[in-house]
């Protein structure tokens, strides 16, 4: 009878433990890769190239992505990012590191904000290249949406001499405390609109 009863009581809990294995949402620890495709509307990239180059119809460039946070206390962490974007005759790369700190913390959400540096650096055949950077700034809500599932939503503003906002969704689909499959969006304005879509792995550490 004894046996019988830890069993039951150990698959009650099964759930339970899933659950807290594949809670992510107040963990800054991990590293993302994976493709990204970025659709920049009519001239949209005008900016990027010091307006010496400007696409006159809408324009797809595909490349890779890498997204590191790092956890250096409770609240605070590291906030880094880099991708690159090409398409033939033209490219976008950026780069990013700043310092955050999550302002709510709990098991089942966060609040993280950051502030730091971020970086464009631009080629194209009808262009010199050209370099810019400025601070920026980006706060966001992490969410446990339901068991294997975290929704990470942002809002991002880099004080360029044209600024840039943009809205962003990540989509966490978790398997364990570690590994998780990413399929995330972008919605960005600075002159004109851009759309960003990524899919790739996370791997979280604690």
């Amino acid at each position: 009878m004894l046996i019988k009863m830890k069993k039951i009581l150990f698959l009650t809990l099964l759930p339970l433990q899933a659950l807290a294995s594949s809670n992510i949402s107040n963990n800054f620890s991990y590293i993302g890769f994976g493709y990204q495709s970025t659709n920049y509307s009519s001239t949209s990239l005008s900016p990027y190239f010091n307006g010496k180059y400007s696409n006159d119809e809408k324009k797809t460039l595909g490349g890779l992505y890498i997204d590191l946070n790092a956890n250096i206390a409770k609240n605070i962490f590291i906030d880094g990012y880099a991708d690159f974007s090409t398409r033939f005759s033209s490219n976008v790369d950026v780069w990013k590191t700043g310092l955050g700190y999550a302002l709510y913390l709990s098991p089942q959400s966060s609040i993280p904000v950051s502030c730091g540096w971020k970086k464009y650096h631009s080629e194209s055949d009808y262009a010199s290249s050209y370099s810019e950077g400025s601070t920026y700034c980006k706060v966001g809500i992490k969410t446990q949406i339901a068991n294997h599932w975290i929704l990470d939503t942002s809002y991002q503003h880099e004080f360029l001499d044209e600024p840039k906002n943009t809205l962003g969704l990540k989509n966490v689909f978790q398997f364990g405390s570690v590994f998780g499959l990413v399929a995330g969006f972008k919605y960005a304005k600075r002159t004109e609109s851009e759309v960003t879509y990524q899919l790739g792995l996370q791997f979280s550490f604690h």
